[in-house]
């Protein structure tokens, strides 16, 4: 207990000197919550409010988020893992950045250490952490089951079970879940989306799956007219949703990053998300562009534009939308944070430099 004690002391004088270049933001919210106005973690002390108090409105989510933070080793003992490594990229992520919010992408450590770790760096750095389920890069379709079961045993923990719900902002059940076809696919998927949600419901953290909609005839209709079959079973289950909205695997449709093209099928996608389903809160949970060639995603039809140019021109328009972003109330991450696990995605590259002029504005 003493190390941790010692180990939160000294992240919250770390964070004390960042705080200059967040607390516009604070101020433009005017309000006492969670991440974006005033409240704050202390240390594992569960906060003296409900959590709905807690939390700030949905209405106020909006704008740059933060990052997608890919865990990807699946050795827990990885220093990709650990708390060090942790604290210092979510200390980078909101004294840099603005960052508010993590979202955590394909954690492959199925064991609880990894949400004890990323649950304390939340603390540290008075940041909002969004676990996933994670199925996994293996064939293995019961891995999933190790990870639901460590995010649980964090919340029932007798330490940290109390802060956690204070911390994790939701949970995403899989990633792309019905892209990939995980779980024997949608009907299987459904009934554990199901059982999964009621057995955290408890906690009070919303649930949802991190998926593209933008699949005709499975998530949505043709022509972007209601939502397809699979669509129609998912959404009334979820409580609010994270979207992957990705022009970049589109390459036949949008071979370069021009604004003109681009922007409008984000303009098509959000006020889909908002009639089809409606009151959810919407977070752009993963939106992305490499910036080499050859990366971790190819894009199909001969791979264009896998380049440093249209990288910084695709993140120069979503950091341009601020007032759009607004005016819908979304949000949204950088999918990934830096190149380490996913080689042309992220936003730093892998000596540590920023790659491009990347300061997203306070909407």
């Amino acid at each position: 207990m003493g190390s941790s004690l010692s180990f939160f002391f000294c992240a919250w004088l770390a964070l004390l000197a960042v705080y200059p270049a967040l607390g516009a933001q604070a101020l433009a919210v005017g309000q006492n919550c969670f991440p974006f106005g005033s409240a704050h973690l202390n240390g594992l002390k569960k906060p003296g409010l409900s959590r709905d108090e807690w939390w700030c409105p949905s209405d106020l989510q909006y704008g740059f988020m933060g990052f997608s933070y890919p865990l990807e080793m699946d050795n827990c003992s990885d220093p990709s893992n650990s708390l060090a490594k942790m604290n210092k990229d979510f200390q980078r992520m909101k004294s840099e950045f603005g960052a508010t919010m993590v979202r955590i992408y394909a954690p492959q450590c199925r064991d609880e250490s990894v949400w004890r770790n990323l649950l304390q760096a939340g603390i540290a750095n008075n940041m909002a952490v969004l676990p996933q389920v994670w199925w996994g890069f293996e064939a293995n379709q019961s891995l999933w089951k190790l990870t639901a079961a460590s995010i649980k045993s964090v919340l029932s923990d007798p330490s940290m079970g109390p802060v956690a719900p204070y911390v994790f902002h939701s949970i995403a059940f899989g990633s792309e879940p019905i892209g990939d076809s995980v779980d024997g696919g949608p009907t299987q998927f459904t009934a554990d989306l199901k059982a999964f949600k009621a057995s955290v419901e408890r906690f009070g953290i919303p649930v949802t799956i991190s998926e593209d909609w933008d699949r005709p005839g499975i998530m949505s209709g043709t022509n972007w007219t209601g939502l397809g079959p699979v669509g129609q079973e998912i959404a009334p289950v979820i409580d609010l949703v994270h979207a992957h909205i990705m022009p970049y695997y589109h390459a036949d449709i949008f071979p370069t990053v021009q604004e003109s093209t681009i922007w409008p099928y984000f303009e098509t996608y959000i006020p889909f998300l908002q009639q089809n389903l409606p009151g959810k809160p919407i977070l752009i949970s993963q939106t992305l562009w490499s910036s080499i060639q050859g990366g971790s995603h190819d894009r199909g039809f001969g791979n264009p534009a896998e380049n440093i140019g249209n990288f910084t021109l695709y993140w120069d328009i979503i950091q341009s939308k601020c007032a759009y972003f607004k005016e819908h109330k979304v949000g949204w991450f950088v999918h990934t944070y830096d190149d380490s696990q996913e080689p042309g995605l992220g936003m730093i590259d892998d000596a540590g430099h920023t790659k491009m002029n990347f300061h997203p504005p306070v909407c």
